[in-house]
């Protein structure tokens, strides 16, 4: 896994093994504790299963030619077991822990094997799937067969079985990379990595970048930032330290930031430790600096990522010269620590109504927003807190305030401008994680004593922080509290125990009363990290404002404010970045003395970087000379909320709602057929699913439609025949896009089948600009009462059919894209009818959600539905199992990475090709494009894409039905993953191609799809390898081509080092893509 991680590292390996080059450190206590410990684990392993009546052959380690000769024999005899099992196949092999049989026949006889590892571990880890992969491969060559699965016997007790093709092409690709990397080692160079704190060549890398003054020295610099500077010829500290000119690509305030932090960092090498305070800003910096108050709380978390869920172990606060320690050494204890806390705090702030809370950096604040929704303790109480702006980030005062001399801006690091000086064994957060596992293994009381001694430390080192930043705070009016908030904590308290009450007299089981408790909470929850969001936002650094799509920062007037009618307009020119804020939406801005307030965007011209802002009556004094505009406040969802306490007061009493009931109890449908081992039973699709929609009983019937399956063309039909039969329809989704596509499929269906039906097809809409055609039969309207009183299909968002005056008004109510669609949303909506139809994919685009729920209330509808499997299972829904738009080759790929094989493509697709080009005629290809240091833009891959179009549109397309034409620009789909590369797409392609993120091109397809992956590697990505990687997106964009998908990326995305296996499972996705020759 090293070699997955950093390159360099492995350099550093083989000079050693060559007797060349620096020596490691040393293997640290830890590992060789766990070394031990692991073994025991084995042994126990080992016992258990001869205490079973197994028979087991124990191969002792010695010369591994000689015992892989043994264990091929072992494994011809058939036995039970075969323990430290020895393989050896040209440079690789090794000693298995165990290799278990399975009747499973092979070449070698009625039976096959499985490997084995024992691991101390609570969860599978991905070297742990490297090994298992390479065993495997090697135990395929014996016996004939790959093994299907693998398992590790975890130090829970517990097994994990592995599904091997889901990692296999990630850990062969990886094992190909070393060889030809040990063949012919490349010249490499140590770049900081996320591991770099876990290497044992890091003392020697730091002394590197030491020695060659290296930008990497430079606090809070980026990769993408060296990349800008070294381009630029700079490419060390001191060079960048007398940097007066701009710097391609380069935010000129970035530029000046750098600048300034290398030259003190520079003069720091012989002098004393210095600061310059940044330019002031409202809301930034030391705006954000309370003045201290009699009562104050400095406060620290330690947590554990190792332990299963994780761990916040140790929660600390020091005020009034005394230190309190909340211990934690389970989840059990975790909750019972947390309730404390709080209990400290309420008791804390009645005592000192002014008092705040300090802490440094975001870390305190994200564990609590989380352990409160895990365990349901105090959520209306630190919502109280965070609305009343009582915790104070010192990280963000000291982030946007000033521009420190030190290497980083820890709190360790800012002590050297306050003077205090550490102690103790334990010095830095990752040694406190370290000790804690230590002392989990061992129950050293004494490793303990100096965790907490090192928290306390950090608690009075965030008041001295404090202090000393009210001394060089710049003169200014300090920040004040905002609104008491303790109306709103005994509201939703309230709300709370009433919701609890309910569910404690029912009757129902525990489990469904918590998944009824969690549900019902749903919306509370969900809301709150989006205001949350606001505040959060508003506290960021405009530097980091440029990178963030949900803002719009760095705004300069063109001109005054105008008076428009009794509201007040302003025109800003802003600097270039991406944002999802849209004309005709609302914002918000920051105001001294209160919560942001919201203004609307009038105007928004992204190719001039214009914007118009408009605010209300008397709200001139918002449109400041300089402005940023921050996320709007969340929607109102307090109808669908109202929806969601009658269905879960209905499943404490009468049950009235059966659908409803089915779906929270995830029930197979109930069909007036009686129940079936498989719902299409043979027939056609559209047959077949029209019959079984047609019998439904009071019951729930999910159907999965995968891409190109066809689900609007089987849903409309499916609508056309209830209608016949004189039943009401409801239409719901998310958006008023995808209810509208369903409703013109109902026309359009209506016109195919020439049927003498009189079709009443009605659209509540939000607003005028509907998106249908001025002559469009169906009626739209925006009054909820006009669309609840009429029509046969009528179609809504969960605003509309949560309505009270919409309970069990439909005998059908139709979600489309359901696996886009909450639980709880579709809960709510379910009480308007009396059978529930879910059509959508969990495996294309999933539902947006912000809070932290238990499941299932984090889960679609859909997904709730399916469970653990990947597609739905015959018995329990429909799976719409043939894709009239893939070619075989794209199918076959998407089928094997995402439907378990079963999607197949219709025959006529077969026919589909593009010939005259460079390019296969069709398949599923990775396109390596190297490049480094780019986030959000890649102009690399923009000309390779650019370079591609360009000979695509050379060729011709055979379409399904044999026809041949020239290519046309509507015939090619481009898709990328961030708006950054969206718009430099569009800028450079030609007028035609379409170019898009993914979610504008679902239900789209096109003769070929490309698709940009634009980061550099891993640690480039601004979201996360989980979006980057994401395996629904991947399917989507991939499945939009009717011919030839091209993944275009940076060869290091795919030599991506996984911290997990579920990582693992979404690189194997892009390994399993055919190489482009």
């Amino acid at each position: 896994m090293r070699f997955m991680g950093c390159d360099h590292a492995t350099t550093l390996e083989l000079m050693r093994l060559r007797g060349e080059g620096p020596e490691p450190g040393e293997d640290s206590e830890d590992t060789v504790l766990l070394q031990k410990q692991g073994d025991a684990h084995e042994a126990a392993h080992l016992q258990r299963l001869k205490a079973s009546g197994k028979g087991v052959v124990e191969i002792s380690r010695s010369d591994l030619a000689r015992d892989a000769t043994l264990t091929h024999k072992a494994l011809a005899d058939g036995v039970d077991v075969v323990f430290q099992g020895a393989f050896l196949s040209g440079n690789w092999g090794g000693w298995s822990d165990f290799l278990e049989r399975v009747e499973r026949p092979s070449a070698i006889g009625p039976f096959s094997y499985e490997v084995v590892d024992t691991k101390l571990k609570r969860r599978p880890h991905p070297k742990h799937v490297l090994q298992l992969v390479l065993y495997s491969d090697l135990l395929t060559e014996i016996q004939g067969v790959a093994p299907e699965f693998a398992h590790v016997e975890l130090g829970t007790g517990e097994r994990a079985t592995l599904r091997l093709t889901d990692y296999a092409h990630y850990a062969r690709a990886a094992r190909v990379r070393l060889e030809a990397f040990v063949a012919e080692p490349p010249p490499t160079r140590p770049i900081p990595r996320a591991d770099c704190g876990l290497c044992r060549w890091a003392s020697h890398c730091e002394s590197v970048w030491q020695a060659e003054d290296s930008l990497f020295n430079v606090a809070n610099i980026s990769r993408g930032q060296v990349k800008k500077l070294e381009a630029a010829g700079i490419s060390t500290m001191a060079v960048l330290a007398d940097l007066n000119r701009p710097v391609r690509g380069m935010a000129e305030n970035t530029r000046l930031r750098l600048v300034t932090q290398a030259r003190l960092q520079h003069a720091r090498k012989t002098g004393e430790p210095a600061f310059e305070l940044r330019a002031p800003e409202p809301g930034k910096g030391f705006g954000l600096l309370p003045e201290p108050r009699p009562g104050d709380i400095f406060y620290d978390i330690e947590g554990d990522p190792h332990y299963e869920g994780g761990l916040e172990y140790l929660h600390g606060v020091w005020c009034d010269g005394e230190f309190r320690a909340f211990w934690a050494h389970d989840h059990n204890a975790e909750a019972r620590a947390l309730s404390d806390l709080l209990a400290f705090f309420r008791a804390r702030l009645e005592t000192y109504p002014d008092a705040r809370i300090y802490h440094y950096a975001a870390y305190e604040i994200t564990a609590l927003r989380r352990l409160t929704t895990k365990y349901g303790i105090g959520e209306a109480f630190l919502d109280r807190l965070l609305r009343e702006r009582r915790f104070v980030d010192l990280f963000a005062v000291v982030r946007g305030g000033l521009i420190g001399s030190e290497a980083n801006y820890s709190i360790k690091s800012m002590e050297a401008f306050y003077g205090r000086k550490r102690e103790g064994e334990v010095k830095t957060a990752g040694g406190s994680v370290v000790a804690y596992e230590r002392w989990r293994e061992t129950g050293d009381q004494h490793i303990l004593d100096e965790i907490e001694d090192y928290n306390r430390i950090d608690c009075i080192s965030t008041e001295e922080l404090r202090d000393w930043l009210v001394g060089i705070r710049p003169v200014g009016p300090w920040p004040v509290l905002g609104q008491d908030a303790g109306f709103k904590e005994a509201e939703e308290d309230a709300e709370t125990q009433a919701l609890r009450a309910t569910l404690t007299t029912s009757g129902l089981a525990m489990d469904r009363q918590e998944m009824l408790f969690n549900l019902g909470l749903f919306h509370r929850r969900e809301v709150k990290p989006a205001q949350w969001a606001v505040f959060d936002s508003v506290g960021k650094d405009e530097e980091d404002l440029i990178d963030d799509l949900d803002a719009l920062a760095g705004l300069e007037a063109i001109g005054p404010a105008k008076p428009v009618k009794r509201s007040f307009a302003r025109s800003y020119r802003f600097p270039p970045q991406e944002t999802k804020l849209r004309l005709g939406k609302k914002a918000t801005v920051p105001v001294f003395d209160g919560p942001p307030a919201s203004v609307s965007i009038e105007v928004l011209d992204r190719k001039a970087r214009e914007i118009t802002v408009k605010a209300g009556p008397g709200k001139d004094h918002l449109l400041t000379d300089r402005l940023t505009l921050h996320p709007d406040w969340p929607l109102d969802t307090a109808v669908i909320a109202s929806a969601l306490r009658d269905v879960i007061a209905d499943q404490c009493g009468p049950r009235v709602y059966r659908a409803v009931g089915d779906l929270l109890s995830r029930a197979a449908p109930r069909l007036t057929t009686g129940p079936s081992a498989d719902l299409l039973g043979g027939a056609d699709p559209v047959v077949g699913t029209v019959a079984a929609v047609g019998a439904m009983d009071g019951t729930v019937l999910p159907i999965q439609g995968p891409p190109g399956t066809g689900k609007t063309y089987v849903t409309a039909r499916a609508i056309l025949s209830l209608v016949r039969r004189g039943a009401r329809v409801g239409v719901a989704s998310n958006s008023h896009e995808a209810i509208r596509n369903v409703l013109m499929g109902c026309l359009s269906a209506l016109e195919d089948e020439d049927l003498p039906v009189i079709l009443d097809l009605v659209h509540k809409v939000s607003g005028s600009d509907d998106g249908y055609q001025d002559d469009c039969p169906i009626r739209r309207t925006t009054d909820n009462g006009e669309a609840a009183g009429g029509g046969h299909v009528v179609g809504g968002t969960a605003f509309f059919f949560a309505r009270d005056e919409n309970v069990q008004a439909f005998d059908w109510l139709f979600l489309d894209e359901a696996g886009q669609v909450g639980l709880a949303n579709m809960a709510a909506m379910g009480r308007a009818a009396r059978n529930i139809v879910l059509v959508g994919d969990p495996r294309q685009l999933p539902q947006v959600i912000q809070g932290a729920h238990p499941e299932p209330a984090d889960l679609s509808c859909l997904e709730w539905m399916l469970g653990d499997h990947a597609t739905v299972p015959p018995d329990r829904g429909i799976f719409l199992p043939v894709s009239r738009r893939m070619h075989p080759d794209v199918c076959r790929f998407i089928s094997d990475q995402v439907y378990e094989g079963r999607l197949t493509n219709h025959a006529d697709t077969a026919r589909q090709a593009l010939t005259e080009t460079s390019f296969p005629e069709a398949g599923a290809f990775w396109v390596p494009v190297p490049h480094e240091g780019n986030v959000q833009i890649s102009p690399e891959e923009v000309a390779a894409i650019q370079t591609a179009t360009d000979d695509l549109l050379k060729g011709s397309w055979t379409d399904k039905d044999g026809t041949c034409r020239p290519m046309r620009q509507s015939d090619i789909v481009v898709v990328a993953p961030y708006n950054a590369q969206v718009n430099a797409l569009r800028d450079a392609l030609r007028d035609g191609i379409r170019v898009g993120t993914v979610d504008k091109f679902q239900g789209q397809e096109a003769p070929v799809c490309l698709v940009s992956m634009t980061a550099s590697s891993i640690e480039e990505t601004s979201r996360g390898m989980e979006f980057l990687f994401s395996l629904n997106r991947i399917n989507v964009a991939v499945s939009r081509a009717k011919g030839l998908a091209l993944v275009f990326g940076a060869p290091r995305l795919r030599e991506a080092k996984c911290d997990t296996v579920e990582q693992m499972r979404l690189v194997n996705t892009l390994h399993a893509l055919r190489n482009i020759q």
